[in-house]
């Protein structure tokens, strides 16, 4: 078993920073190539950072093994979780056909490296109560309303995670996703295969570490805000090399 002096892990700390585990630098500093997969929580990774921004021709994969992971890291796979967008609920019609230009894109750079999981949205139009009443209408107790859930996207991410850990796919998961909803499933890796790193990517404006999500941070090894510039540094191509993909214009 790997033992390092007190002093060290004291030293250490200080220089990179308590909210840094010693394990990860114990990796790196046995110079030891650990093989990462990376999950990443499409929709939370959109509403986190993306919407509203001209940076959603975003190349994932480059992304990560280019700005996140440390060079120690073998990118192996990256598991993208997504469902397709309904158009007829979309306040732009176009959104459905810019999604699946965005994931033929990824598809076609990647072919062997990126594997793109969808589940489904569900649209609902339940009654709900008025937190205060319409100043207008002032009769009104209840409204209906357009309600969309996502469906399956936790639940694959979890159970794909969890998987992993038990058949070897890695030896470091890194999950690109702020949702506390995850905790459950990095405490069982954490509980039952200790010796997987697993780091916590958070897609959040905030600079500040206080904002990533507490229960996945106590069930980490390491954690990260994604860098906006490195969002602006990582975009696909225009054109998509020996394709006719291309970004749309609106986008």
């Amino acid at each position: 078993m790997l033992t390092t002096h007190p002093l060290t892990v004291r030293f250490i700390r200080m220089l990179f920073g308590r909210q840094t585990t010693f394990g990860w630098f114990c990796l790196f500093w046995n110079g030891k190539i650990i093989k990462t997969t990376i999950y990443i929580d499409g929709y939370n990774l959109y509403y986190g950072l993306l919407r509203n921004s001209k940076l959603k021709w975003l190349d994932i994969v480059r992304l990560f093994s280019e700005y996140i992971l440390d060079k120690n890291a073998e990118l192996t796979q990256v598991r993208y979780y997504t469902a397709p967008v309904l158009g007829r609920m979309s306040d732009d019609p176009m959104s459905t056909q810019r999604q699946r230009l965005y994931l033929q894109a990824l598809r076609k750079m990647y072919p062997n490296s990126l594997e793109i999981i969808q589940g489904k949205i569900l649209a609902t139009t339940p009654y709900q109560r008025l937190v205060r009443p319409i100043i207008e209408s002032p009769e009104l107790k209840i409204v209906q309303v357009y309600d969309f859930n996502e469906k399956k996207t936790d639940v694959n991410l979890a159970s794909d995670l969890i998987t992993g850990a038990w058949t070897g796919i890695y030896e470091q998961a890194v999950v690109c996703s702020n949702d506390s909803d995850l905790e459950g499933a990095l405490a069982a890796v954490k509980r039952h295969q200790p010796h997987l790193r697993i780091g916590v990517v958070a897609p959040i404006k905030s600079k500040n570490h206080r904002h990533i999500s507490g229960d996945l941070i106590k069930h980490s090894d390491w954690r990260k805000i994604l860098n906006v510039s490195h969002v602006a540094a990582a975009q696909l191509p225009v054109k998509i090399p020996n394709s006719k993909i291309q970004k749309p214009d609106s986008w």
